[in-house]
């Protein structure tokens, strides 16, 4: 065979393989579809599967509910999550984190390599334009920490080939993931404004304990007594005074 038949050969096995490819993520993305609907008291309103079709995510925004699916030995299984058990959202590039919101800081962002990525996952500042565009990367990942101890973690790729950061795979894969980072920072906030509104309109308990003043008056009343200045009687009469006239002052 010439060169050039080789190379036709070549092209076409390229072409098949790519193929084959795309068959088999559509038939794992209709199958990760189909254990959505199939699970109960779920509906979901947003999912996402990851490029390698391993593992997906959805999201139940009615009944506030996250659904992590991973696909293990050619089986799907799922945990559903209330949007309180959300922990964490986290986006990573080979490996190394760019982005992060969790329970309690209400703040999104990290400084890394010079990119700022915060609020619901812009990009703000940045490398300068040529050296940007012309890094490779070769993963993107958004990992979410939930309550489960015996699996906290879980992982959506969106990106699984080297790319440079101006080609399209890149673009599309890192929009991607910062819409998934922003969807689960707004979950994440709300979670904090619900705790935080259950403390607020959670009833204070007074307890009648004496105040500082108070316990040392009978302190002095319990020396007294010790000494034989007042008899017991006086000292368990004061002492009802005292805790009477703490308590009055105190509503």
């Amino acid at each position: 065979m010439s060169f050039w038949e080789w190379v036709f050969l070549g092209g076409i096995i390229l072409v098949l393989v790519a193929v084959l490819q795309t068959i088999e993520l559509g038939n794992k993305k209709k199958s990760m579809e189909d254990k959505l609907k199939a699970i109960p008291d779920f509906t979901a309103t947003q999912k996402v599967m990851g490029c390698d079709g391993n593992t997906a995510l959805a999201v139940d925004e009615q009944r506030k509910k996250i659904c992590l699916i991973t696909k293990a030995e050619g089986i799907n299984s799922y945990r559903v999550f209330s949007y309180l058990d959300l922990f964490s959202v986290e986006i990573f590039e080979d490996g190394t984190s760019v982005t992060k919101t969790e329970r309690g800081s209400q703040i999104g962002g990290a400084l890394v390599g010079g990119i700022l990525l915060g609020g619901v996952g812009a990009i703000m500042g940045g490398l300068s334009g040529s050296k940007e565009t012309s890094q490779k990367i070769k993963r993107i990942d958004l990992r979410l920490r939930v309550n489960d101890t015996k699996n906290p973690l879980h992982e959506v790729r969106f990106l699984n080939r080297e790319s440079t950061k101006d080609a399209y795979a890149y673009k599309e894969a890192i929009k991607s993931a910062r819409h998934w980072h922003g969807l689960a920072e707004v979950l994440i906030k709300r979670a904090d404004m619900e705790e935080k509104a259950k403390r607020r309109d959670r009833p204070q308990i007074t307890q009648n304990t004496p105040s500082a003043s108070v316990a040392d008056e009978i302190s002095k009343l319990a020396e007294l007594h010790k000494a034989g200045v007042i008899t017991l009687e006086e000292f368990k009469q004061q002492k009802k005074i005292l805790f009477s006239s703490n308590n009055q002052q105190r509503g």
